[in-house]
């Protein structure tokens, strides 16, 4: 394995958090939890760091709110 493989390893692992962060942001919105916030992460492993992850609301006029709708 090359650094290009470690590249392409890296982009797709990242594509595939955002893909799963978007399902959850949405599915929760849609199910009703309150997600705008700010969310503090401490995993019980002492050698994995610890996260903060903001979420904030923000409207746009290209798009609307369409329940029906949850993109996976």
């Amino acid at each position: 394995m090359d650094t290009t493989d470690n590249l392409e390893e890296a982009g797709a692992a990242t594509a595939a958090f955002e893909s799963k962060l978007k399902a959850l942001i949405l599915e929760s919105f849609a199910d009703g939890a309150a997600i705008e916030g700010s969310w503090e992460i401490t995993p019980a492993i002492t050698d994995v760091p610890n996260w903060t992850v903001d979420i904030t609301k923000v409207r746009t006029d290209e798009t609307s709110y369409d329940p029906d709708f949850i993109e996976k």
